[in-house]
């Protein structure tokens, strides 16, 4: 008798083992298959019926392409307003990009080499006047969630009234143009959010009542046109921030890169704000709240990272109060690549020539190693004492052009090296040396 209970529990035991085993979703939008996911072959060539088909625990995996909404979130349908379509989601699911198409584990996977862009250019190409009010809304979700390694990317919620409904929450249309975040606090890793809008509210991110953890994520180029937050805005909410790149964002009342409100204490660390504006007739960089901008009994809590204006700025008389300030750079260049082509020469983010690396920087091998990630969001290698930002740079570049006419320093292709030993020789660990055309002897 003894033995046929053991059997039965055994046989249970591996019933809920195989029941509970989550199921990874496939995504490419050039799958010729059945349109199922269970595949690369027959994957869904669309994102928003693989979140739909997806289970509490699961994954997604999302080829290379670029990706825009498809459904209504309020009823789940083709129909209506295409300006209201968006991505959404209300379950603990992890999401990645970054895949072929051929890969069997997420580790095979190079964001780099194979983008993935979440876009509201649904409308004519290059203008924002009828891109989605969103692109991607969550509602409910806890950081077992995970958005990881895409760039989001066109959403433009200008709308001055009207809101949309998803579970049973109401979306209004003038926040978040990028991302929009109700009552959730999912993970997002390797991830830009960039060149999104919004008329009053968090171009970039909007969270309400949220919490997410952003680690390596750059947040560039976002606007809120009316009101406060750009980059990001937080009511009632209290992220944490990990090597973050906050950059070039604009908000024309205040907080360019983030706008704190109604008691939000976001945790802030290893993370730059750089050139991110406020004000009108033209906005500009050197004011107080161009960066950050607490109300409402709101601080941000800030250590390790560098911001754009003397330590001044950031008092309770201005209502840019750092609780902790600890390990700051304040008011120096953080030496980006080239903050004018943040996404570089190849025109691809999450790469090593993006702008907003950083060369020779104050910001390099000055951050807080605890709780710092292993990599950047370009997959390179962080340092034991890991840089401040989203990449994790260079202590220096060095150029070599054999046809170079210039002073032969090596600082610029103008007055390159000519010679590759040279650069050779002047480097150090952790230096790169890009080489032109050319054949060295």
């Amino acid at each position: 008798m003894q033995k046929t209970y053991l059997f039965i529990l055994l046989a249970s035991l591996c019933f809920l083992s195989f029941e509970t085993q989550a199921t990874v979703i496939f995504v490419d939008y050039s799958s010729a298959g059945t349109n199922t996911g269970a595949s690369w072959t027959n994957a869904f060539t669309t994102l928003q019926p693989a979140l739909n088909a997806a289970s509490a625990g699961d994954s997604i995996f999302i080829a290379e392409g670029t990706y825009k909404p498809t459904l209504d979130p309020s009823s789940g349908t083709a129909s209506g307003n295409t300006r209201d379509y968006a991505f959404y989601l209300d379950k603990d699911i992890k999401i990645y990009g970054g895949f072929a198409g051929t890969e069997a584990a997420l580790s095979q996977r190079d964001i780099g080499s194979n983008p993935v862009i979440l876009s509201g250019d649904i409308g004519t190409s290059g203008s924002n006047s009828d891109n989605c009010h969103h692109i991607f809304i969550t509602d409910g979700l806890s950081s077992a969630a995970v958005l990881d390694g895409v760039t989001i990317t066109g959403g433009n919620a200008n709308a001055s009234s009207g809101s949309i409904t998803y579970s049973g929450q109401t979306i209004e249309k003038k926040f978040g143009g990028g991302l929009y975040n109700y009552s959730s606090s999912p993970t997002l890793t390797n991830l830009t959010i960039s060149g999104n809008a919004a008329i009053h509210a968090g171009g970039g991110l909007y969270n309400y009542s949220s919490s997410p953890t952003l680690t390596n994520v750059t947040i560039s180029g976002n606007t809120a046109s009316s009101y406060n937050g750009g980059g990001l805005y937080n009511y009632s909410s209290s992220p944490t921030l990990t090597n973050v790149t906050i950059s070039g964002n604009t908000a024309i009342i205040a907080g360019g890169g983030i706008f704190n409100y109604n008691g939000s204490s976001p945790t802030i660390t290893n993370t730059i704000f750089w050139g991110n504006k406020t004000g009108s007739s033209p906005p500009t960089t050197n004011v107080a709240g161009a960066d950050i901008k607490n109300a409402s009994s709101s601080t941000a809590i800030i250590t390790y990272s560098l911001v754009q204006l003397a330590s001044s700025s950031y008092t309770s008389g201005n209502s840019n109060l750092l609780t902790t300030n600890t390990n700051m750079v304040y008011a120096t260049d953080p030496s980006f690549n080239d903050a004018s082509d943040p996404d570089g020469a190849d025109n691809v983010w999450m790469t090593a020539d993006d702008g907003l690396n950083i060369i020779n920087s104050p910001a390099y091998g000055v951050g807080k190693s605890s709780g710092a990630p292993s990599t950047d969001i370009t997959g390179a290698s962080r340092a034991s004492s890991p840089s401040m930002g989203a990449y994790e740079g260079f202590i220096t570049r060095y150029y070599v052009d054999i046809d170079a006419t210039g002073t032969g320093a090596g600082t610029s292709w103008t007055n390159a090296y000519t010679g590759l030993q040279d650069a050779i020789d002047a480097s150090s660990v952790g230096d790169e040396i890009w080489v032109a055309e050319g054949t060295y002897i």
